[in-house]
């Protein structure tokens, strides 16, 4: 009796094994990039903006391969709950090249701005011919009496728009040298 109870045991075994699995899509971060196909037809495959390589983790994705608009639009309306403007598409597709690289910065940021009612960008202010004629002076003192190379001065004066004042300016002069950011 014991060795008929042993022999069905391992028959069903033995059947268990040989009969084909039922299959189940695949569990992987490339979902959550939107970097490979969807098993479900929910998603295209890059329409976040990451490559479509299979890619699982952000560690896997150079920052020179995200389309950064696409990025910037399908987390902008989820957060704001509406496409973005122009301009605040321009504004986030740049802070996301600039000081963000990632989706979880710039969602962090995004939320940020929404919960304090903004949009992102700021409001376009004229800049103070003050400040315009002051960037090499503002740059010397903060780069201990170094002149601005021609990047570099350039640079700053791109960056009036968001620093409109002699104090955000040379904030933002003292915090790029500080952490060695060069222009």
């Amino acid at each position: 009796m014991k060795g008929i109870v042993l022999f069905v045991i391992s028959i069903v075994v033995f059947v268990a094994i040989l009969l084909p699995q039922p299959s189940s899509a695949h569990r992987s971060g490339c979902h959550t990039l939107h970097s490979c196909a969807s098993d479900s037809t929910t998603y295209l495959c890059g329409d976040l903006g990451y490559p479509c390589d299979g890619s699982t983790s952000l560690n896997d994705v150079a920052l020179k391969d995200i389309v950064v608009p696409l990025l910037v639009e399908a987390t902008f309306e989820p957060i704001f709950g509406r496409v973005p403007s122009e301009a605040e598409s321009s504004y986030w597709k740049k802070r996301f090249r600039s000081d963000k690289g990632s989706l979880t910065k710039i969602r962090r940021a995004m939320r940020w701005h929404k919960s304090t009612g903004s949009f992102g960008p700021p409001p376009v202010i004229a800049a103070p011919a003050s400040i315009v004629a002051k960037i090499n002076w503002l740059f010397r003192a903060a780069y201990d009496g170094r002149d601005p190379t021609g990047s570099e001065n350039r640079y700053w004066l791109t960056r009036i728009e968001d620093k409109p004042t002699e104090q955000a300016m040379q904030d933002a002069m003292l915090w790029h040298r500080q952490n060695n950011i060069g222009h």
